[in-house]
């Protein structure tokens, strides 16, 4: 069986859905394309059936492309807070040889979650510190023999409503959601090796109207603060200056200006009209001035953020997002925090761009959960993958909707 995995990130702007398979230990990408978000602004849906059409319609899409309609899918909680409790529990191993298997795997990581959310709160996310088998300590306790496992984890909430309403948008857009993340988590993975994992540092995800700002110890996310500021924001100080509608602000935004003013050239221009119907000439040094005075205050926000978020010693401070990819947002970068943080850098062929950071993530964090409990799986079928391949073979994308159902955090199926 072919080991392929979807993923989508709903953001207040854009809809990033990545279609990728693990082969032979290696992740390449099958589809990653993105998609205008309608009816979806501040975590908060104010039009369900235009954001439901967002998402049907970027899910057609990329089923044009795969040639295969996309059924199942990992989404990404947009949330305005994760909650952290650490958590642990112990099971005695009942097999006649004592080996640790997949079920005791699962049946220990659910007992650290039994009656450890309140009421209000969803878990969303379950990242394992160590297991011990008998006496020993390990993180790979697959098969480890032993007459009981303790494991202790990290479970990750968050707002019960904020979670059903993402699921409940994406079950009318037909699709069933096999696991659920969040930001934090799921970046992380992206950038994570052999060092990151013995250090405590920051991963930050600037987006179009949030700015997450994540404490990753030791490869567990333990804390988070979302900040109410974001590439939109620069858009609404363009237009309000200028007086331009918002699409404008941000073709400004996108074509013309800079992070930061040291390379900005004031000959350099473009011709627009307001909204008085009028034509004007807007340079981009008088420009940039505006976008670099908002990109401060953004990084002053996340650095004032790391600050109070841990008392720990920082090793790393990542910087991800879309809002990364803006021009000479190193520079914007540099001048505030020095050489203590970088830019996040994606290698991964056919989505590069630190916009699908989350939507990659994702996907790289389900695989660590199958490997965990030596489990193979993937959304689409042995059909869909042969249809891919076909190509006499056109997808028909029909308009009922399948009743979505959660796989679970710990695929027990």
């Amino acid at each position: 069986m072919r080991k392929i995995i979807g993923s989508i990130d709903i953001g207040c702007d854009n809809i990033k859905l990545v279609v990728a398979e693990f082969f032979d230990n290696k992740f390449n990408i099958l589809c990653a394309l993105e998609g205008k978000t309608k009816g979806f602004r501040n975590y908060e849906i104010f039009d369900e059936a235009a954001l439901v059409k967002s998402i049907k319609l970027v899910i057609d899409k990329a089923s044009l492309k795969l040639n295969f309609k996309i059924k199942k899918i990992i989404a990404n909680i947009p949330t305005t807070f994760n909650n952290f409790i650490v958590s642990e529990s112990v099971n005695t191993i009942t097999n006649e040889d004592t080996r640790v298997t997949s079920n005791d795997i699962l049946r220990i990581l659910q007992s650290t979650a039994y009656n450890k959310i309140n009421e209000s709160s969803e878990l969303i996310g379950l990242v394992p510190v160590f297991f011990r088998v008998g006496d020993g300590e390990t993180k790979e306790p697959f098969n480890k023999k032993g007459k009981s496992i303790t494991a202790r984890t990290v479970l990750i909430t968050a707002p019960k409503k904020e979670v059903y309403d993402i699921l409940g948008i994406l079950e009318k857009s037909g699709l069933e959601v096999i696991d659920i993340t969040s930001t934090g988590l799921a970046d992380y993975y992206n950038f994570k090796n052999d060092y990151l994992d013995l250090k405590t540092g920051i991963v930050v995800n600037i987006g179009c109207a949030k700015t997450e700002v994540s404490v990753i110890s030791k490869g567990i996310y333990i804390n988070n603060e979302v900040i109410n500021l974001g590439g939109i924001n620069i858009d609404k100080d363009i237009a309000y200056i200028y007086n331009l509608k918002m699409k404008n602000a941000k073709y400004l935004k996108e074509n013309l200006a800079l992070a930061n003013i040291r390379r900005a050239n004031p000959k350099e221009t473009i011709k627009i009209v307001n909204k008085n119907n009028e034509e004007i000439t807007i340079n981009q040094y008088e420009l940039t001035e505006i976008v670099a005075s908002r990109m401060i205050e953004i990084l002053k926000n996340v650095k004032n953020s790391i600050n109070h978020l841990t008392k720990k010693e920082i090793s790393y401070i990542i910087i991800t997002g879309g809002l990364t990819e803006f021009k000479d947002f190193n520079i914007a970068l540099t001048s505030l925090f020095g050489e203590s943080a970088s830019i996040g850098v994606i290698n991964t062929l056919g989505a590069r761009d630190n916009k699908y950071s989350t939507a990659l993530g994702m996907i790289k964090s389900f695989n660590e959960k199958l490997k965990l409990r030596h489990r193979s799986y993937s959304t689409v079928s042995d059909d869909d993958v042969e249809n891919m391949c076909n190509k006499d073979s056109k997808v028909l994308i029909p308009s009922d909707s399948i009743l979505g159902k959660i796989f679970g955090y710990f695929f027990d199926n």
